[in-house]
């Protein structure tokens, strides 16, 4: 009796072995043949249809070869393709969660957080996000990067003192100058929004000083004209204005600012005291 007992269970161990193998081997099969049928579909440029088979061999093995395959190239068919957001961010999870890559995990994670950030405007989820990407780098100049979007995001939700002490830990950093460009604007527009313009001037000053061409670009020179006249320091910002007058189109915006400036400073408590003669 007892030797039959013994034969059945062995028996029965080889049954469930085999059926184990067989049951890999379908998954592989299966999860191969729908990245085939994902791929098929993509060079027929039927995006959709495609991401339903890329979708099914991640079901059918998470963390394949296939499944991992199928979750890099329907992330990018989402993304840029036919621009399904939330799809995309779908797959690059999957990619941060199971790539046995590490630069593929940290390239999802960062577009993760740049979608939420650019194309969702989402920037309570994409504050959530960077922080995540700075966990996974000890390089000043990307963690700069990644502080720097977060300022932006708090700054974006009127998170003023927030994105200030962000941008105050960036200061503490070794950085290339292009990024450090971009942080005196948002610092400047930070200080705008808390209505310290005094501090603000100072700032935009610098910014003027130190990038002249990329003042130019950005329009330095009429933000602290405005800047100068929020603090009615009214002559200050028509002695800027003039000077844009020569570049600065349309010309007619600064012709009725100035003007408007004028009529400012001529109605100052004191004003009529200082032009008699």
């Amino acid at each position: 009796m007892e030797k039959k007992e013994k034969l059945v269970g062995i028996k029965l161990t080889k049954i469930l072995v085999i059926f184990y193998f067989f049951y890999l081997a379908s998954c592989s099969w299966s999860d191969e043949r729908e990245f085939n049928r994902g791929l098929r579909e993509v060079n027929q440029k039927n995006y959709r249809i495609s991401l339903r088979h890329f979708e099914n061999a991640i079901k059918y093995a998470p963390t394949s070869v296939w499944g991992i395959k199928s979750a890099r190239e329907a992330s990018r068919i989402s993304q840029y393709e036919i621009k399904n957001y939330e799809k995309a961010i779908y797959f690059h999870r999957h990619l941060v969660l199971y790539s046995d890559n590490s630069e593929e995990r940290i390239k999802s994670q960062k577009d993760i957080a740049y979608i939420y950030f650019d194309n969702l405007q989402n920037y309570q989820q994409a504050i959530i996000e960077f922080y995540k990407l700075l966990q996974m780098t000890k390089v000043d100049a990307e963690i700069a990067m990644y502080k720097l979007s977060i300022a932006r995001a708090n700054y974006y939700i009127n998170n003023f003192d927030q994105a200030q002490n962000e941008i105050n830990e960036i200061s503490r950093l070794k950085i290339p100058e292009e990024i450090q460009f971009d942080v005196l604007i948002l610092h400047g527009n930070v200080l705008v929004a808390q209505k310290q313009f005094q501090k603000a001037i100072f700032i935009y000053k610098e910014v003027l000083k130190r990038y002249p061409e990329q003042s130019a670009k950005e329009n330095v020179n009429l933000t602290l004209a405005v800047c100068f006249e929020e603090n009615n320091q009214f002559k200050e910002s028509i002695d800027i204005l003039e000077k844009l007058k020569v570049t600065y189109k349309p010309v007619e915006y600064i012709e009725l600012r100035i003007k408007r400036l004028k009529e400012r400073l001529k109605n100052q408590p004191g004003a009529k005291g200082l032009h008699r003669k």
